[in-house]
Parts: structure tokens; sequence; C-alpha cells
């Protein structure tokens, strides 16, 4: 009965800050006014509502114009996104709301598994800004890699049942919808601008257009769009098992609009990703390998079609990639740029030769890594355009160490919650968010993405997703309703074999999930049945 009551205070609290910031413009009459007043209001909105803040910031990571620039040399620089300023409010808001909030009795909450492993990152990049070539940079490389550990640990720790679990993944299918709208507007457009505010720092706007760069990516890079949009991809397949009818359709709809606009970005490595996370899924779920098989048919078409009829030039960059030097079959110019190392497979090797070589020059490096921005500051290269080498390159041989054990130790976890836990909306989302990572981090990630510069708040939110999934299905796990030890009344429910369930949602209802033996609650399964009263025989549809 209170709940109208904190509703409308919190209305009324949002109203009138809206009446402070627009008092501020209008005496202001500048725009640095205007935008330190709006800076005001959302700042106290985002700490007013901190997990809609969160959730906001998860939305808006994949933007990457604006941003603002701090240029140290010639095409060396630190980058800062608009996420990054939204977290600290939202920090702030959900410390106030704990101090505030009535004291009542609420179980641990267990740390990831991964927790001690990303303390070591950030330890050893800590210490690393002692023998980093560059301080500056440095600093601008661990404030990113702040961030990203920050939001890792907001969501895991925000996302905590079932419940929010869904509304993360619907956060990631709007942004994912916003990229899709940045895409249209890059193949049209190409906007830029830039706002000088002071020595060597700026606040830029490039849009990341087919005229500018060759390629679409929107407010992102192409890359980054590509693979942003295979994560979601996954996310909202899974997402749609949880509804009927034309909810199930419409969010079938947009995951087949992301895998269009994936095939648009012509990003090979998101291609590769999607590709061998959609395969190693169909190998290891039997049970949902004839349901798939059955229209992998009607995907193949569509996914050839989006490429010959939105970018045939995809298949000459696939090509091209992995070391094709012919001449090219579906792009206007005839030659490739694979011999000039330019992109591809060649310009990666050659960019990890050059850090080899200063390493091998001194051989410390190769135990203590090149330091936070060190492979940047060598190269001139934007990343190591591998998350998984980066280990390797920022913290030598040490770092590849932790990065090879956090691996085994996420995939044990993983498995283990996949044996122990019942169907389910929760394992169906959480399946969801594997297989995406497994796209992303463990595919993708071997030839793009980077741990500390400013592209890596991408694999640093998709490992967030993973883990909070692994999370919620844990403590659901622990804590999932009993089921009777023994029934002498009607037959067991038999399990749901399907590792994608249909489950409740508009005109759905969840499955049983089986759980601990204990006393059953004959009164609410109905005469003569025992625990058996809620089982559907719908599974299927």
């Amino acid at each position: 009965m209170t709940r109208p009551y904190h509703l409308s205070r919190e209305a009324a609290a949002a109203l009138a800050l809206g009446g402070l910031a627009l008092a501020g413009v209008v005496l202001g009459q500048d725009w640095r006014a205007a935008a330190l007043a709006g800076g005001l209001l959302a700042a106290a909105i985002l700490a007013w509502f901190p997990f809609f803040g969160l959730m906001f910031a998860v939305a808006t990571v994949f933007v990457g114009t604006p941003s603002l620039k701090i240029s140290h040399v010639p095409g060396v620089l630190t980058q800062l996104f608009p996420a990054m300023f939204l977290l600290p409010p939202v920090f702030f808001g959900f410390l106030i709301h704990r101090a505030t909030a009535v004291r009542t009795v609420r179980a641990p909450t267990s740390l990831p598994p991964l927790t001690p492993f990303v303390a070591a990152i950030a330890a050893l990049n800590i210490l690393g800004l002692a023998w980093a070539p560059h301080t500056r940079l440095a600093v601008g490389q661990v404030a990113t890699l702040a961030f990203d550990v920050l939001l890792f640990f907001a969501v895991v720790a925000a996302v905590s049942n079932e419940k929010r679990l869904r509304t993360l993944v619907w956060s990631m299918v709007l942004s994912a919808l916003l990229v899709c709208a940045a895409m249209f507007c890059g193949a049209w457009y190409d906007w830029a601008g830039t706002i000088h505010l002071g020595r060597g720092v700026e606040l830029n706007f490039e849009l990341f257009s087919e005229e500018r760069w060759g390629r679409i990516g929107g407010l992102c890079s192409a890359n980054q769009a590509g693979g942003f949009l295979v994560m979601t991809v996954f996310l909202t397949m899974g997402l749609s098992r949880l509804y009927r009818r034309w909810q199930r359709a419409g969010l079938v709809f947009l995951a087949m609009l992301f895998l269009t606009f994936v095939v648009v970005s012509s990003s090979r490595g998101a291609i590769l990703g999607f590709c061998g996370a959609a395969g190693t899924f169909l190998l290891l779920h039997p049970a949902s390998r004839r349901r798939i098989l059955s229209r992998t048919t009607l995907l193949v078409l569509v996914l050839a079609g989006a490429i010959l009829a939105g970018k045939p030039s995809f298949i000459d960059r696939m090509l091209v990639g992995f070391g094709y030097s012919g001449p090219l079959l579906f792009s206007e110019k005839k030659t490739s740029g694979s011999v000039a190392n330019t992109s591809g497979s060649g310009a990666r090797f050659r960019m990890w030769k050059d850090a080899l070589s200063v390493m091998a020059d001194r051989p410390e490096l190769l135990l203590l890594g090149l330091g936070p921005g060190g492979f940047i500051w060598h190269t001139r290269e934007p990343e190591v355009h591998s998350l998984w080498f980066a280990f390797f390159f920022d913290l030598g041989l040490l770092g590849g160490l932790i990065g090879i054990l956090g691996l085994a130790t996420l995939s044990v976890a993983l498995a283990q919650a996949f044996k122990n836990t019942p169907p389910g909306p929760a394992r169906t989302l959480f399946i969801a968010a594997v297989v995406g990572g497994l796209a992303e981090l463990g595919i993708h990630s071997l030839i793009d993405h980077d741990l500390t510069s400013p592209v890596s708040r991408f694999a640093w939110l998709y490992l967030a997703i993973v883990a909070a999934a692994l999370g919620v299905v844990r403590n659901g796990s622990q804590t999932a309703p009993c089921a009777p030890l023994e029934i002498t009344h009607g037959p067991l429910p038999i399990p749901h074999p399907d590792p994608w369930p249909a489950a409740g949602g508009a005109g759905g209802v969840s499955p049983l999930l089986p759980g601990p033996a204990c006393t059953p609650d004959a009164g609410q399964a109905g005469p003569g049945h025992g625990g058996a009263g809620t089982h559907r025989s719908d599974h299927g549809r």
C-alpha cells in the first residue's frame, strides 16, 4: 500500500530537479550552463533510481561518440565515453539507498568466481604504472579499467534474480535497436564535429559511416557494433523462449534483424563468433538440435540474402582477412590490401610481432609486460586486437597465467551451473548468455577486443552479463522450490528436455522447477495428484 506513495514522492522529486535545471538554463543563457544543469539533473535522476541508472549505463556502453579525447602524442590518446560518467552517480545512489533502507535479514550474496582474478588484474595494472612507457596514457588506461571493473561488479551485484536478469537482457535488446538505427544513419550520412576544450583535450563526435570509413558502425566501430549485435542475437533468442505468440515472433524477428546488421558491419570476427557459438550450442545440446536444424535452411537463406543484397563486398573482406591476395570479386576496387598488412590477419600479426620485438629487447618485460598502454605506445595501434593476448602484452607471463586460470575457473563454474540448474526462465537466459559469451569472449576475442583500451568496455560488459546470469542460476538452485520426497498418488512430472524451455511471460506458464526434497504442499496440487498438479504437457509449443 505504500508503493504509490513512494512513486509519487519520487516523481515529485524528479519534477523539482527538472525545474531547478530549467531555471539554471534560463538564468545562465549559455550552452555551458545548460550542459551543467542537464548534467546535474541526469546525475540526480540516476542517483534517485540507481538500478534504472545502471541499466541505462549498460544500454549506452556501446556509444563511442561523442567522446572526450585526450591526446598525448600524435596517434596516441585516451578516450572517455558517456557511460563512464553515468556510473559514479549510480554508485552514489546505491550507497544512499543501502544506507537508508530498512534493515532486514538477508542471505549473504556470494561473490562471482572471477573476483580474485579481476582483483589480480587491477592490482597488476596499478603496479604496471611504475614501468609503463607513458605515465599519462597509463593512467588513462587504468581509469578505463576502473570503469570496466566497477561496471562488472555493479551488474553482478544488482542483477540478483530472474526478474532483474530479464530486465538486463531487455536493456541489451533496446540498446541493439539503437545500434541498428545508428548504423542505418551511418550508411547515408557522414557527421563529424569537434569542440576544443583545452590543450590536447576535445569533445569529439564522428559517426562511423560508410563514406568516412568504408564500413558502418554508427556510434561505435564496425567490429564492436557487429560483436555487440551478435551477443544480443543470442540474448534475444533466449528471451523469446519466455514468451508466446506474437511476443515470441516479434523477438525472433528482432534477432534476425540484428543478425542482418552484423553482416552490414562487415565484421569477420563477429560472423565467426556467431557461427562458432551456434554450432557449439547445437553440438552440446541434442534436445534443441532437431528443432533448430529444421529451421537452419531458412536461417542460411536469410543470412546469404542479407550478404548478397546488403553487403556483397563482405565476401571479399572474409577472403582478405584470411590472407587472400588475388583479385576481389564483389568490391569496386579489384586489388586487396592484405599484401600491405593493413587489415585482417596480416595487420594483426604485424602489430603483435612489433610488440614482441620490444619485449625481446628488454627480457624483463616478458615477465612484467609492457604495462598499461604499453602496447598502444610502442605500436601506435588503438588496441591489442586480442583480449587473450592483451593479458600477456600488458601484464607479461604472470598476466597470461592469470588469464588462463580465470578462463578455466569460469568454464568449470558454468559447467557446474548448467548441470545443476533445473529448467526454467533463469536457465534459459543463462544458456543464452553463455552462448553469446562463447561467441564474443571465446571466439571473437581471439582477434579483437582488449583488456584496458577504450574498446575493452565491450568485453567486460559481456563478461558481466555471463557472470550475472551465473549468479542468478546459482542463487536459484540454492533456494529452488521444494519437491516432494515421495509421491504415492500419481506419476512424477517429466523433466523438461528442452534447454530453451517455454516459460511464463505474456500468456505463458512456467514449467515446474524441481528442487530439494521436503514436505509437499498438497493443498495447491489438486486432489489426488500430490506435487504433480502443476505439470504441463504443452512444453513443445
